[in-house]
């Protein structure tokens, strides 16, 4: 029973990435170019979902992280009519920073590349 009750959380966050991913794709199309849905973390309980999204372009990052808040409830309302779930989860959006963090590994491998003596061996 308790591997029913963890594999649960991990098949319905699944159901909600597709769900709001599929909705960017056909009702804003215009921030699909640049916006990617990364993944949901869903509790045992499934009262909440932590949706992680990548941002291409820095300086749209805030916007595209405050125009998604402002869209929960209606996310939430869409959820609501397409999973039939006890509760609706409350949908709570962070940015994902690990493509930042990957530029940064790379420039430092880069200079410390720079810096190696070449063995002509």
């Amino acid at each position: 029973m308790r591997k029913e009750s963890s594999y649960r959380p991990k098949r319905v966050s699944h159901l909600i990435q597709q769900e709001i991913s599929q909705y960017l794709i056909n009702e804003l199309p215009e921030m699909t170019a640049f916006l990617t849905v990364i993944g949901v973390e869903m509790p045992a309980d499934l009262k909440t979902a932590k949706i992680s999204v990548s941002v291409l372009e820095k300086n749209k990052r805030q916007p595209v992280l405050e125009l998604l808040e402002k869209k929960a409830p209606h996310f939430r309302r869409l959820l609501a009519a397409r999973l039939n779930l006890r509760y609706n989860p409350e949908l709570i959006f962070i940015l994902d920073t690990s493509v930042d963090q990957e530029e940064k590994i790379d420039r430092l491998l880069a200079l410390v590349k720079k810096n190696e003596p070449i063995n002509k061996s």
